[in-house]
């Protein structure tokens, strides 16, 4: 979703970058936590929408600047310095050309080398600009589990229940660099070229599993056999995507719009029940 940028926008846009034409820029205004100015192939004005996404801004800068020799894909790195207007930070971006890949498809070995890629970056000199795990959502209290068991239909109750049981076990994987929202439009491509992946803020030392869990389910689900490196990873990933169903699900029920539950439901079901038959494995 994009809109013209606003006279103010404009004015930080060339405080920011002086240099470049900023005349028919546009505003992507899809992101949770920052909107986008994007105008030319020389940069992106990175906009934070919240306090906590300007107190996070700098670590995620420095991440960046660690992993750009790191990996063979382009990653956004910051082109000026921070600016603080109205309390919220707004930096100039490198621009990373391409666009999302079309949904329900991928080629598995160019994913797969993904999940390997970011497998191999070694954690110690970043371990200290990386974000907790489940830092987006928080992690799973015994009310939170409550909550989604009460409004579950009862053949879905046992599976969520084995799949929550599961989180312990997952916690003692040994971590490696999981991006936190891979595929999808954080991920550039020309063609069938992979140029580049995009906002890093959630990356965390955590299971790799769900570097694959998360390819999977914008390229298709049937992908996480064919791009985990072991069957043990891909078995992971089916049991962390039964748990990005209640976590879905658990976001559904603290909105106050009427949401359609019992789409939801026909939607999350299967993959609930088929991460429960993952754990039997």
């Amino acid at each position: 979703m994009s809109r013209p940028a606003t006279k103010e926008e404009l004015q930080i846009a060339r405080q920011l970058c002086p240099d470049l034409s900023w005349d028919d820029a546009a505003v992507n205004e899809g992101g949770q936590f920052h909107k986008v100015i994007i105008a030319n192939p020389q940069a992106a004005i990175r906009m934070a929408r919240t306090p906590q996404a300007t107190e996070q801004m700098p670590r995620t800068l420095d991440l960046l600047d660690r992993l750009e020799s790191q990996l063979d894909y382009q990653i956004p790195v910051a082109t000026s310095q921070i600016l603080s207007v109205d309390g919220l930070s707004t930096v100039a971006m490198s621009f990373i050309p391409g666009s999302a890949h079309e949904p329900h498809y991928g080629d598995p070995q160019v994913l797969g080398k993904v999940v390997k890629d970011l497998a191999e970056i070694p954690l110690e000199p970043i371990s200290d600009h990386l974000a907790t795990p489940f830092a987006f959502r928080g992690p799973w209290t015994e009310e939170r589990q409550q909550q989604c068991y009460d409004a579950l239909p009862d053949e879905l109750r046992p599976a969520a229940r084995s799949l929550w049981a599961q989180l312990d076990e997952l916690a003692q994987v040994p971590a490696a660099l999981v991006h936190g929202d891979l595929a999808g439009h954080n991920m550039h491509w020309v063609g069938e070229e992979l140029i580049g992946i995009l906002d890093w803020d959630l990356a965390a030392a955590w299971d790799p599993a769900l570097n694959t869990a998360y390819l999977s389910l914008w390229h298709g689900l049937e992908m996480v056999d064919l791009i985990a490196p072991s069957p043990d990873e891909a078995c992971r990933a089916k049991i962390w995507l039964g748990l990005m169903s209640l976590e879905r699900l658990s976001d559904t029920l603290s909105r106050t719009d009427n949401p359609k539950m019992g789409k939801l439901m026909r939607k999350i079901g299967p993959r609930i029940l088929n991460a429960a038959e993952a754990v039997l494995v």
